[in-house]
């Protein structure tokens, strides 16, 4: 993982800050998070795992029909189909300016397995098995990021579509060709159920998997007995095409007893680079606040003596 290190000072953070997507204010960070392309691409392979169980819950309806034939009138039922493969081989997260994140999937495949029954206007049935292969499913959803009172990031589904390119139904069982005559009909009616909850899905999971783990997401961490750092969301990431720059707080504060700062973050703004996967810029903010609650503490006074002396 190839990091660098942007300084008005600087530290090392972990990557799970850079995670922290976006708010609402206008006040100064203490430090900024920048995730680039390479950044985002990293967070896409750890959350496409998720979205591909989530999306394997599709359930595919029952359905039956009618139809004419050689052999006349034919009624005709397709059940009991389960998914027996769903895979999304090729998948990618941009940034776009001044919005937010856009995922985009695409060669994604499906196998479903089911059988089918029918019978003729002699009440004469027959039945078998059948096989689906569902090829060249794209899906696009744009991510609008916020955060809620507490500076935690939210997530939020702002648009979503889902396109088919091609369903190939193979029917199995003695008389099996004779599905072929209303093969388009099934393979339509598979197609537009499967389309209809491919959006539905991703945004449950979005709303039932994502935001709820953005919740849980610290905004403060402890460093010792004396104090801890607020790192919240200070105000909505500056997106561009090429990254996506996350204000966090970067801020010392007593655990005892809480009080402001005397002085306030002054402007912090990185070099417009993004061939990493992440950078970081530090402000003199957070260590003026470390030594204002270390002094505060008591923990910065020292006494000279004589022994001391040489």
């Amino acid at each position: 993982m190839a990091i660098a290190m942007v300084f008005s000072h600087a530290i090392p953070l972990t990557l799970s800050l850079a995670m922290c997507l976006s708010v609402a204010g206008a006040v100064n960070p203490g430090f900024v998070v920048r995730l680039t392309q390479k950044g985002l691409d990293y967070a896409r392979q750890e959350g496409m795992s998720v979205l591909q169980k989530e999306l394997a819950k599709v359930h595919i309806p029952d359905f039956s029909g009618s139809t004419h034939s050689p052999v006349g009138k034919i009624k005709y039922s397709f059940y009991g189909m389960a998914i027996r493969n769903f895979q999304l081989p090729s998948s990618q997260i941009s940034p776009v300016p001044n919005v937010g994140l856009k995922l985009s999937i695409s060669g994604a495949f499906i196998e479903i397995s089911g059988k089918w029954r029918f019978k003729t206007r002699l009440h004469i049935s027959f039945s078998g098995g059948f096989d689906v292969k569902v090829e060249g499913l794209s899906i696009s959803v744009g991510l609008k990021v916020g955060s809620d009172g507490a500076g935690r990031p939210t997530i939020a589904p702002s648009d979503c579509s889902c396109h088919i390119s091609n369903v190939d139904v193979h029917v199995s069982g003695r008389y099996g060709w004779l599905v072929d005559l209303f093969k388009h009909n099934v393979e339509s009616a598979l197609r537009k159920a499967i389309e209809g909850q491919i959006c539905p899905l991703v945004k449950n999971a979005i709303a039932t998997k994502l935001e709820p783990l953005l919740q849980t997401l610290p905004v403060t961490a402890k460093i010792d007995k004396v104090a801890a750092i607020d790192y919240s969301l200070t105000g909505p990431p500056p997106v561009t095409a090429a990254y996506v720059d996350v204000p966090l707080k970067g801020e010392f504060f007593e655990l005892s007893h809480r009080t402001p700062p005397p002085f306030s973050p002054p402007s912090l703004s990185l070099p417009d680079d993004h061939n990493l996967m992440i950078y970081f810029g530090v402000s003199n903010y957070l260590f003026n606040t470390a030594g204002f609650v270390y002094h505060s503490a008591g923990k910065l006074i020292f006494s000279v003596t004589d022994d001391m002396v040489c």
